[in-house]
């Protein structure tokens, strides 16, 4: 099974943007099939030259987009072909052209909001708690003078899937994380658009101070007005370019 695994390149993916990819390449050709058993946390770090965080983040990703499954004590095992599978090809597909880009904002006005409203209303006090600390994380790496642009497209991807895991509707997970490839491509852009970052930030603090306070109506508010100004700051970006 390990030989299958190659050492991580980053390039303008994040670590765990990295193994993800390379996780579901191995799953669409039949390398890793239904059932079988993915190494140990520190073997995978160990073989891709990553740390056991990014494998974490990675695992916890490839989970909510319903392609492996975390048995407790057991260990992660592919998941049996399933929607979030079927989804995933679609998602993967998108080329993203300027009308695919609208409708991708369109989707997540509808999906996003509905799932901050769930996790503010469902959510664990661990991931009240998580969802928390990645806003003040993401501060504090963006106090950073030499930060790189997939580095906070690494801490967005991962403080909206957190919300989306909060949700609990295990659908809505597969949904988003077949769409993962498209929103990453996405995120790539929208972080390089100048005061976006910071915007993105005061964004989340919103959205993460609603659903610590169990505030549906607000966290779904929150979550659109900060999909909407994104999607505002693609716009305006692209039309200076025209």
């Amino acid at each position: 099974m390990s030989e299958k695994f190659k050492p991580v390149v980053t390039e303008n993916k994040s670590r765990s943007e990295r193994i993800v990819s390379q996780i579901k390449s191995l799953m669409f050709e039949g390398k890793l099939k239904p059932g079988d058993k993915l190494p140990p946390e520190r073997e995978l770090a160990e073989i891709m030259n990553v740390s056991r965080t990014s494998v974490r983040e990675a695992i916890k990703t490839l989970s909510a987009m319903g392609l492996v499954v975390i048995r407790k004590g057991h260990g992660v095992f592919v998941e049996e072909a399933n929607l979030g599978s079927v989804i995933n090809k679609v998602g993967d597909a998108l080329i993203l052209k300027k009308e695919e880009i609208e409708q991708l904002f369109e989707i997540r006005k509808v999906l996003e909001t509905q799932g901050a409203r769930w996790a503010a209303e469902r959510a664990t006090k661990e991931e009240r708690l998580y969802i928390d600390r990645l806003v003040s994380e993401a501060k504090e790496a963006c106090q950073q003078s030499d930060i790189r642009v997939e580095v906070i497209t690494n801490h967005d991807t991962i403080f909206h899937n957190a919300v989306i895991a909060a949700s609990h509707n295990n659908v809505l997970g597969m949904v988003m994380g077949g769409l993962m490839e498209a929103l990453m491509k996405v995120r790539a852009k929208t972080m390089k658009v100048p005061g976006r970052v910071n915007q993105s930030i005061i964004d989340h603090e919103e959205i993460a101070r609603a659903i610590m306070a169990r505030d549906g109506k607000k966290a779904s508010r929150a979550m659109y007005d900060h999909i909407e100004s994104v999607e505002k700051s693609i716009i305006r970006e692209n039309a200076t370019r025209e």
